[in-house]
């Protein structure tokens, strides 16, 4: 008897532990109400330092939620920025329907590393069909993002010497209060320049575009940022201001500014161009420098001048009078006429570097760009030619104040004009070669 009930008192256990691991099974089985994970858009290959990458966070729920806080973690390393607000969408996972949401952040490593993203939490709470309510905290799982090197031929994020600027797009824009063609001496304007970014943050622009040209006084202004989401991309926006003016009354030609930037679909290297300007072109000061041009050349000078444009016209009318036929006679004349003004303009340079006075051969290096237009702003952007009218204008400027320059230092300017003259008219005289393909920097 007490045999038996052993024995049934040992089946019953064993049915109670059978049903008890059946149960836990069941709920071992069971889906979770919920879950999230985080995903990152990038480059094929990987992206690199400060180039937006977008961190894609989802949370997957059961059923509706009615209230809900998605608890960020510490981005303390990365840049970044919420690129609009939460969408909620229903989807299907397999054959079950799960209520989504989405969060999409662009983020920007500041280096080449492997950075940890902690986990993401979401607190919901559900309501089912029958009005019943219950609270979820959902977690993601932590996971990591790799940046990659640089390994492009070109001054990369690496490089402390270079602002690396990655982005889809960049405009600049230039704008003047006065029309700085028409300034007159110690007349000032007020250049704006705006850089639009698309792909990036304002905090990643250029802190600042040095404009510095010599002739002029530059005082840059505050700078101005601002990034706005425009259809769920970031476009980032700087405003930088000058206030400039001319301080010799010379006419003076504002260099172009060169800013690389790393064109992120492309994945290649591009300049957006500063556009340079005309500064006082057309001003006549008396006692400045064009008077001093005038002064240097003197009668003989003149006399030698109106002797050059007689030669020069005598040498086109014989050109045209001995070309054979009409249809050889028409180029030779055009470029015997182009070459005679080219040289006849070199005249006053040559005339104010013998006069010795380094204010009138500065003035005659501007005359001379601003007479040959564009290929003037090219030859006068030359790295030799930069380096000789600097060492000029320290003489001229600088804290010495005497306003000396060795005779050897403004002969090498005006060597240093005619030899980059040269080479730039004869580059844009020579026919381009055809190329199978190029960038709009043709390259």
């Amino acid at each position: 008897m007490v045999t038996a009930m052993r024995l049934a008192r040992l089946l019953l256990l064993v049915l109670l532990a059978s049903g008890l691991c059946a149960s836990l099974a069941r709920a071992g089985d069971r889906p979770p109400e919920a879950f999230g994970e985080v995903t990152f858009e990038m480059p094929d290959g990987g992206a690199y330092a400060q180039e937006m990458i977008t961190m894609v966070v989802r949370f997957y729920f059961k059923a509706r939620a009615t209230t809900e806080a998605m608890e960020q973690p510490d981005l303390a390393e990365l840049g970044w920025t919420q690129l609009g607000r939460d969408t909620w969408a229903p989807t299907t996972i397999g054959s079950v329907k799960w209520f989504g949401v989405t969060r999409r952040i662009a983020v920007f490593a500041p280096e080449a590393k492997t950075y940890e993203i902690p986990p993401f939490v979401h607190h919901v709470t559900l309501i089912d069909a029958e009005d019943k309510r219950w609270k979820v905290d959902a977690v993601s799982k932590p996971v990591q993002l790799t940046i990659r090197k640089w390994t492009g031929r070109t001054d990369g994020p690496e490089d402390e010497d270079t602002w690396w600027l990655p982005a889809r797009s960049i405009e600049i824009r230039d704008s003047w209060t006065v029309d700085p063609a028409t300034l007159k001496a110690g007349q000032a304007t007020r250049r704006r320049l705006e850089v639009t970014a698309v792909g990036t943050i304002a905090e990643q622009l250029p802190p600042a575009i040095d404009t510095q040209s010599p002739g002029l006084v530059i005082f840059p202004g505050p700078v101005e940022r601002r990034t706005e989401i425009v259809d769920g991309m970031p476009v980032a926006q700087a405003v930088y201001t000058y206030d400039i003016r001319p301080h010799t009354g010379d006419p003076v030609i504002l260099r172009e500014v060169l800013v690389p930037w790393f064109d992120v679909a492309a994945r290649q290297m591009r300049q957006a161009i500063v556009p340079g300007a005309n500064v006082g072109e057309g001003m006549v000061v008396p006692g400045q420098p064009t008077s001093d041009l005038e002064a240097a050349i003197g009668p003989r000078g003149r006399l030698a001048i109106s002797l050059g444009a007689g030669i020069a016209a005598f040498a086109l009318g014989a050109a045209i009078l001995l070309a054979p036929g009409r249809r050889d006679r028409e180029p030779v004349p055009r470029r015997l006429s182009e070459t005679l003004r080219r040289l006849r303009r070199l005249v006053p340079l040559y005339l104010a570097d013998w006069s010795g006075k380094p204010p009138a051969l500065r003035a005659a290096v501007h005359r001379l760009a601003l007479e040959d237009g564009e290929l003037g702003r090219r030859w006068l952007a030359d790295p030799a030619v930069t380096a000789a009218m600097a060492a000029v204008d320290a003489g001229l400027f600088g804290g010495r104040g005497d306003g000396t320059v060795p005779p050897a230092v403004a002969g090498r300017l005006t060597d240093r004009v005619v030899e980059a003259r040269r080479r730039v008219f004869r580059e844009a005289a020579r026919p381009a070669e055809p190329s199978l393909a190029a960038d709009a920097f043709g390259r």
